[in-house]
């Protein structure tokens, strides 16, 4: 019971670590940090304003996608757990 507590008040970070010992997900960030930088050293100033806001945008869906994806599972996990139990 204390992990479900920790876990809700964020004690615990299931995706802090999530992928970081992966190489195809490190090369993948590498290869996104890289042309986000070549791509700002471009852009005009409106045109890296508009790339920010999509960028800002972009993240938000990620983590809402991510959160959503916490959800489902949690609920799944759950019926899991009372179909085993009955």
């Amino acid at each position: 019971m204390q992990t479900i507590i920790d876990l809700w008040n964020g004690n615990i970070a299931p995706c802090e670590h999530c992928g970081s010992h992966d190489p195809v997900i490190n090369k993948l960030f590498i290869l996104i940090e890289q042309n986000r930088e070549k791509l700002s050293g471009s852009l005009t100033e409106a045109q890296m304003e508009t790339f920010q806001k999509y960028m800002d945008l972009s993240d938000e869906y990620l983590l809402r996608m991510l959160e959503l994806a916490f959800c489902e599972g949690s609920c799944l996990g759950g019926r899991l757990v009372m179909e085993t139990w009955s």
